[in-house]
This record gives structure tokens, sequence and C-alpha cells, in this order.
């Protein structure tokens, strides 16, 4: 499709517009996308791997490896049910708003998949749920172990890369260090409000679970840029492979610089008093209805 000129100039002069790709609403869109879709994919597969050890470990008669396992799957699972679950509904949301009014209509098919992901954070258990299971149950109840094995584990990812050769993996690799130990950090800070308020864990779990799928979703993304670099530095295969390589390399540029940064605000809430959210008595939600 295309419309209008791109505002640095025009891409495609020989045409009567420039092809709507050209323009940067439209690409963060299609970046977005396509972040949250491959990464996703990334989350999905390591649970995948882990359920696969699990069941080696089972039929080996490791129990104490299986029951390693089976905690960690617990930790990461509300984070795929309630993180994915979100962000794959912005996605669906997203491909109807690159289409315009012709995604809102049937003949693209856009607003079918919109209209089968909204019910993906419902029926597992709302996004509201998974929150409260994974910091209530999952790291609180477990207290604070299972978080603290997830951002060693983050760090582990980050420490060989933090002085690599590639400028944008190395800053990369530096910002989600600080983020792993913010995630910990910010995890004592709720437990010690918890401890005189409950109703800290559930006022401020949902920006607690969409902070660490973020964080979570930069870790893959960084983990395949780095794949891509080390595959593209060997210097092996087509041209097609390299771009391949290349695409990887930017979406997860894209992710650090566009997605990450959400996490700004969903800290800032999950630490905001919960007096904005409890004080107000409950009949004063609405008036528009009879009492």
């Amino acid at each position: 499709r295309r419309s209008m000129r791109a505002l640095s100039g025009a891409k495609e002069p020989s045409a009567v517009a420039d092809a709507i790709i050209h323009h940067p609403a439209v690409r963060t869109m299609l970046l977005t996308q396509k972040a949250i879709a491959e990464g996703g994919r990334s989350m999905v597969y390591e649970c995948a791997m882990l359920a696969d050890k699990m069941f080696d470990a089972e039929k080996a008669g490791d129990d104490a490896a299986a029951k390693h396992i089976d905690e960690r799957l617990a930790f990461l699972t509300p984070i795929l049910k309630g993180f994915l679950t979100e962000a794959g509904k912005e996605a669906a949301d997203l491909a109807i708003q690159a289409y315009g009014g012709h995604g809102f209509i049937k003949d693209n098919k856009v607003e079918q998949v919109f209209r089968d992901v909204r019910i993906a954070a419902l029926w597992e258990g709302t996004t509201q749920i998974q929150a409260l299971d994974l910091l209530g149950r999952k790291v609180m109840l477990q207290k604070l172990k299972p978080i603290a094995e997830h951002c060693a584990a983050l760090r582990g990812l980050c420490r060989p890369l933090l002085f690599s050769s590639e400028r944008g993996l190395r800053t990369r690799a530096w910002s989600l260090l600080g983020h792993a130990l913010e995630w910990q950090l910010l995890t004592y800070r709720i437990a010690m409000r918890a401890a005189t308020d409950k109703e800290w864990i559930a006022a401020s779990s949902v920006d607690y679970l969409m902070y660490g799928g973020y964080v979570t979703l930069a870790a893959h993304w960084l983990r395949m840029e780095a794949a891509a670099v080390r595959a593209r530095s060997a210097g092996d295969g087509a041209a097609e492979e390299r771009a391949f390589y290349d695409a990887k390399v930017h979406t997860s540029a894209f992710v650090f610089d566009k997605l990450l940064p959400r996490t700004r605000s969903h800290k800032a809430s999950m630490l905001a008093p919960i007096s904005s959210v409890m004080a107000m008595d409950p009949a004063h939600f609405s008036f528009d209805h009879a009492q």
C-alpha cells in the first residue's frame, strides 16, 4: 500500500507515493509484532525444552533433577500465560491498525486473529490470576528463591557479552544486566511492603508480571542476537541467511530501544501508593445505576 512521501524525502520517486513501510509509525507497528511473535516463540520453546528435559530426568529416575526443572517451569509458566497473551493481544491489534480500515473488516482476516487471541488472556486463568500466581505463590511463598535463581541465570547470560567487540551486543548486555538486578531489587521492596500490608502483592502483581515479561523477552532477543552475530562472523551461508541474521540483530535493537523501556512505567506503577486503588468506597465506582 502507498500513501504520501517519507518525511526524509521520496523513497520511491518513480511511484505516485511511497510504500507505507517507509513511515516510522508503520515500521514501529510491524517491528513490535515481529518482536513479540519471534521472541514469544523462543520463550515457549524454552519451556518445551525444559519439559522434555524433565521427562528425561523422570525416566532416568533422577528425581532431584526433575524437581528442579519442574520448579523452573512453574516460575516461567505464569509469565508465558500472562505476559505473552497480553503481548499477543497487542500484536493482533497492531495488525488491524497497520491495515487501517481494511483491518476491521473480514476480508483480510486479521480481525478474526484478534478475536481468537482475545480469549487467551482469559481461559487458562486471567492475566490477573497469573500475576498473583507468579508474585504471590511462585515468588513470595517460596521465599524469593525462584526470582533469585532466574535473575542469576539472566546475569549468567549477560556476563560473557559485557565486553563483546560488537558495540550493540555489548550495550544491550549491560542493559539486561541492569534490569535483572533491578527486577530482583523490586521483588525485595514489594516483599518488605507486603510484610505490613498483604494487599501490596495483589496491587503490584500485574505490573510485576509485565515487567518480568519484558525483561524475559529481551533476554531471549539478546540470546538470539548473540547467536546471529556468531553466525554472521563465521561468514558461512548464503546472502539470504546473512539477511536473516541481520534482521535478528535489528529486531533485538528495537526490543531494547522501544519495548524494554516500558518497564519504567511498570516499575513506577508497582511501587505507587496502593491507596489510589483501595481507598475509594465500592459504592462510588459508578453512579449510573440505582442502589
